[in-house]
């Protein structure tokens, strides 16, 4: 089923439904391999952002009982954030060589895959050894359970109201920093209030159609943004390898696109 609000029930018994639905979605996906692969992360990752940003629409409501889930679901993302960056970082490789193929020999980027997929051999087999599966589904079986207690501060769609305004005004204080500092982290920070904004919009996308166009806007810009951040962290971990890359020449071009 669709991440919306049924309209004939009230908000507070969907957002919460949404959560836990999301919340056994994640679950399910770590459950089907042990260690989980890319795309096994890569599903887990994206009902956990979405349950994680009804927490945060509780949240910025001035919502109760959702100190706990926020421990829980931080440490659930800490986890599959490792994984994901390590894919995300070969996947932005990949798409870099498609794309300026002049500027980088085949032995360049055969040396820079080969440093990146030792890196997620590391971190699935770290994982492994230290059994970090099991306490990732254990916080993630207590979020479930903990997301029915949930409680926004106001009543109907006035949740929404204080909520979508709120992260709103911190989206456009965001934009602002960002284009003034230029720095990349602001950028990410950026980001991310885009992506709460979509996900919170979706909640009532079938309601309006500028609601439609702007669910669209957003999600375009999260997309050009997170392209940008995911070069950042790619040349970032090439700077600081152990294992340079022989053809140096190929390592400054690439990291001048940084």
């Amino acid at each position: 089923m669709a991440f919306r609000l049924h309209p004939d029930e009230s908000v507070t018994h969907g957002l919460r439904r949404l959560a836990r639905k999301e919340l056994s979605k994640t679950r399910a996906e770590l459950r089907s391999a042990r260690p989980p692969g890319g795309e096994v992360i890569h599903e887990a990752r994206r009902s956990l952002k979405k349950a994680r940003s009804i927490l945060q629409l509780v949240d910025d409501d001035g919502g109760s009982a959702i100190n706990r889930s926020k421990r829980e679901l931080r440490s659930v993302n800490r986890a599959l954030s490792l994984f994901r960056d390590a894919d995300v970082m070969l996947e932005t490789l990949g798409r870099f060589r498609t794309k300026h193929r002049p500027r980088m020999t085949e032995h360049s980027f055969a040396r820079l895959r080969g440093i990146l997929a030792e890196r997620r051999r590391a971190t699935t087999k770290s994982a492994g050894r230290r059994r970090e599966w099991n306490a990732v589904k254990r916080s993630l079986r207590a979020a479930r359970q903990h997301a029915g207690e949930w409680k926004p501060a106001h009543h109907g769609r006035g949740t929404l109201t204080h909520s979508i305004r709120a992260v709103h005004r911190r989206g456009r204080k965001a934009m602002m920093r960002a284009r003034k500092r230029q720095q990349a982290s602001d950028f990410h920070a950026w980001r991310k209030e885009i992506k709460s904004l979509w996900y919170a919009l979706r909640l009532l996308e079938e309601s309006d159609a500028a609601v439609r166009r702007d669910v669209r806007a957003l999600h375009e810009a999260e997309t050009l943004l997170g392209d940008d951040h995911n070069l950042v962290v790619l040349c970032e971990a090439l700077a600081s390898s152990q294992t340079p890359c022989r053809g140096a020449e190929d390592l400054d071009r690439f990291t001048a696109h940084c």
